[in-house]
């Protein structure tokens, strides 16, 4: 997966994201020996949901809030559509410990303990919030050690 950052060497290994299998989703990937398991779900204003054939890169805003701003931002308190990701990783006893969970815009990396997370596409149609199908869904992230 090419995913870079201006401050970042890593290099990212694709994590599993369907999203033809629609939102919420989960899942479990081995990486560095050790299970994380994933959960994505994207939260949606209603308004932006009426249009059944609508297809948001994310964050996506109310067209309103969107034609009033002076440029394009990633800030997460006016968005109303967003990808939230949860990671936890399985404990060697049994448990599990969270160790991720956030609303993810495209244009940047996290850090999670010892991992890197990158979610660079995030396009998400509205028929894929709690269905599954090909409407145009494409979400793509990667995970990578945090210390090289």
């Amino acid at each position: 997966m090419a995913i870079s950052f201006s401050d970042s060497t890593r290099t990212y290994t694709p994590l599993p994201i369907d999203a033809d299998q629609g939102f919420p989703q989960s899942f479990p990937v081995v990486f560095g020996g050790v299970t994380y398991r994933f959960r994505m779900y994207v939260n949606a204003s209603p308004s932006l949901t009426s249009n059944p054939s609508a297809i948001f890169d994310l964050p996506a805003m109310e067209p309103s809030l969107a034609s009033s701003m002076l440029r394009p931002s990633p800030d997460l308190t006016r968005p109303q559509m967003y990808l939230v990701v949860r990671v936890d990783r399985d404990l060697p006893d049994g448990k599990m410990q969270s160790v991720f969970m956030r609303k993810v815009v495209p244009e940047l990396e996290y850090l999670a303990g010892e991992i890197a997370l990158a979610f660079p596409v995030q396009r998400v149609a509205v028929r894929n919030l709690n269905g599954t199908g090909t409407f145009g869904s494409k979400v793509t992230g990667g995970i990578a050690s945090r210390w090289a």
